[in-house]
This record gives C-alpha cells, sequence and structure tokens, in this order.
C-alpha cells in the first residue's frame, strides 16, 4: 500500500517511505487521503488545516502545499493530484490505502457474518483491524482532523464489536478473554465490550469476575455520569445472578449494522 493513515500518516513507495514532515502539508494530504478519488473543496481543505481560522493567504499557501504534495508523490504509480477550479482530487487505486483496505475487509467479513460463517467472518475481521497501527491520524494536530480521526476510532470499534461478537458465537469464551481484558481496559465507559467480556468469563466458568465486572462499569457511570448501565447490560447481571446456563444467554452486541 502507498497510503496508510490507521495510525501515523505514512505514504511509502516500494518499501521507501516518502517523507512528509511539515504538518500542515500531512493535513492537506489527510483531506484528501479521506475522500481519495473525489473532489475536495478548497473550503474544506482550508478547515482542515486551519481549524476555521485561517490566514489572509490561506488559498495561497494551500497552492504551495498542493505544489510540494504533487512534487512529492511524483514518483507513485497510478497517483495523481489533479486540481479544479475550486477543488483538488487524489486519484489512486482504492487497494493503495488502509481505509479501503480495512472496509473493505469489514464489508465483507460482515456479509460472512449474514450468512451464518462465523469462523471465516471471525478471521477477516482481524485481516481488517489489524492494519490499525494507532489512532488514524496520529500525530496530525488540528481538532478538525481529530474528528474525523474519532469518525474512523468509531468503525474499528464497531469491528471489535463484531468479531468478538463471532467468537463468542463460535464458543472461544476463554480464548477471546484476553483481548476483551485489553478493550474495556482501552474503552473503559463502553457497555459492549464490558457486557461481551463479562459473558466470556461467565461462560468460562469464572462468574464471580463476571459480577465484579458489572460492579465496576456501574459504579464508573455512577461517578462520572450519575446514571446506571443500560438494561442490555442489567439483564445480563440478573441472568448470572440466577445462575441461568450461558448458552442461554444472548450474545451481548447490537446485530442491526450486520443485518
Amino acid at each position: 500500500m502507498h497510503f496508510l493513515i490507521l495510525g501515523n500518516l505514512k505514504v511509502e513507495n516500494l518499501g521507501k517511505r516518502i517523507s512528509i514532515t511539515a504538518p500542515k502539508q500531512r493535513a492537506v494530504l489527510a483531506a484528501l487521503l479521506l475522500q481519495a478519488n473525489n473532489e475536495v473543496q478548497i473550503e474544506r481543505l482550508i478547515r482542515f488545516v486551519w481549524d476555521g481560522r485561517p490566514p489572509v493567504t490561506a488559498q495561497t499557501t494551500l497552492q504551495s502545499y498542493i505544489y510540494r504534495l504533487r512534487q512529492l508523490l511524483r514518483p507513485l504509480s497510478g497517483v495523481e493530484l489533479k486540481t479544479s477550479t475550486d477543488s483538488y482530487m487524489l486519484s489512486v487505486d482504492y487497494a493503495e490505502t488502509d481505509l479501503w483496505y480495512f472496509r473493505q475487509q469489514v464489508d465483507t467479513a460482515r456479509a460472512m457474518a449474514r450468512s451464518d460463517d462465523k469462523a471465516d467472518a471471525a478471521r477477516t475481521f482481524r485481516s481488517a483491524l489489524d492494519v490499525w497501527r494507532g489512532s488514524a491520524f496520529a500525530g496530525i494536530p488540528g481538532e478538525t482532523v481529530q474528528q474525523e480521526a474519532r469518525v474512523l476510532e468509531g468503525e474499528r470499534i464497531a469491528a471489535y464489536e463484531e468479531l468478538f461478537s463471532a467468537e463468542l458465537d463460535l464458543g472461544r469464551h476463554r480464548q477471546i478473554i484476553p483481548e476483551l481484558h485489553k478493550a474495556v481496559s482501552a474503552y473503559h465507559l463502553h457497555e459492549i465490550f464490558r457486557a461481551q467480556l463479562m459473558l466470556a468469563l461467565y461462560a468460562s466458568g469464572r462468574q464471580a469476575e463476571a459480577l465484579q465486572n458489572y460492579a465496576i462499569m456501574r459504579r464508573r457511570l455512577s461517578e462520572n455520569f450519575g446514571i446506571e448501565p443500560g438494561r442490555e447490560l442489567q439483564e445480563l447481571q440478573k441472568s448470572i445472578l440466577r445462575q441461568v446456563p450461558a448458552a442461554e444467554l444472548s450474545n451481548p452486541v447490537w446485530k442491526a449494522r450486520i443485518h
């Protein structure tokens, strides 16, 4: 792949890195890659670079960034930075971007899950998630960039939810407990990950730990927001207390996006 944005922004050609060090120039490239093969309005690029507080010379400065990017990207086969009256477009084979690969693999995995092919779905979700190297656009400053990064992080979280759901359906409760511990540590207010961990623990004969995880989530929600856990998490806790067989408990993940 030439373009990697799911982590620090990297551009590579034949295994060698093309250095793009100027933060604002990297922000321009990030905006173009997010809408690869589509025109990106100059107004949007300016917002990406200066967060709505552009200097008087913003358009001229942007032109200089585009010129430098065009020179840097010239060695890349099949890549072209096109100019229109009020926009720019980065023309690139989608397969050369990690974001496209991630989304394509996730779509494939969801189709497999819909066909009840959970083993292949799990493998494909893992293939999609493997391209992530950290937070999207890491190291590029700016609130607009970070807003887009948060949207992409939401896609990443959804893929993890569905990966863990497939693994639970396959009965791999013990195997995914370490991954679920990492997930709840990274996203400690995310109820779906917590519910999936509770189910995995309970199905592995670790009822007390499952209930302890509910108590931790309830305390955090109460202390931070003054609210109780959602209905699904409460119902799971009650079922564990009643010692309902794990096989009878529903897989705690919202299914709407894969149906």
